[in-house]
């Protein structure tokens, strides 16, 4: 039997974690803003703070660091992209071949510069300064999301042996840090090629370099 000094103390502490979880959500939100409106090296945790309404110490209490914070965001945009690709390669219809598992990985990337950029940033910045936990956390989830979406690749394309989709994803991440960081010229470099439009094809296209990159390395694997 519950006594009543237990049920006033349950919604209290209900209340504090739907608290904990709304500053949460305020961090990460107005750290997105801030880092889509300049970059991951202009934003100041003191500017997240003031942009999610809170004290400038709260954003430590959540997050120790910049790297911590900015890790927690790369998680929560990709382990929302892979449900949305999971579904793509599970509904379409017809005969599936490298060109179009190629075509549907890339495109549904198209948008997610944010995600893009933050995952050419990964081992380089945000697995830096970081606790051994986060990172495991991040992992483990990052594999279970790897191995259910390899497994789609695989029986949409039965060229493909068994533990080849994982494979093929780790893949996809090197193409998407390279091609991010081609695809993002510097203010200088843009000015330069806006200036001199006959340097137009050392510009990189980010989706369709993607695409072309993958349906190669696929129709590579078809080929053995």
């Amino acid at each position: 039997m519950v006594s009543n000094s237990a049920k006033r103390v349950m919604p209290q502490r209900a209340r504090k974690e739907e608290d904990k979880e709304a500053r949460r959500r305020q961090l990460l939100e107005g750290a997105l803003e801030l880092y889509r409106a300049t970059s991951y090296d202009e934003v100041k945790m003191a500017d997240v703070a003031e942009r999610a309404r809170l004290a400038k110490g709260t954003v430590f209490l959540y997050f120790p660091t910049k790297e911590a914070l900015f890790l927690a965001l790369l998680e929560e945009q990709l382990f929302a992209w892979f449900p949305r690709l999971e579904e793509l390669l599970a509904r379409g219809e017809g005969r599936w071949t490298g060109a179009r598992v190629a075509r549907t990985v890339a495109e549904s990337l198209e948008g997610e510069e944010s995600l893009t950029r933050l995952l050419a940033r990964l081992q380089t910045v945000l697995e830096q300064n970081v606790t051994v936990e986060q990172v495991r956390g991040f992992k483990e989830r990052l594999l279970e999301a790897v191995v259910r979406a390899g497994t789609l690749v695989e029986k949409r394309l039965p060229f493909l042996s068994a533990g080849e989709g994982i494979h093929f994803f780790l893949q996809v991440h090197a193409l998407v840090v390279g091609l991010r960081q081609m695809a993002d010229l510097a203010p200088v470099a843009r000015e330069v090629h806006e200036a001199a439009p006959h340097l137009n094809p050392l510009r990189v296209d980010f989706t369709r370099e993607l695409t072309a990159c993958l349906t190669t390395l696929l129709r590579g694997l078809e080929a053995r």
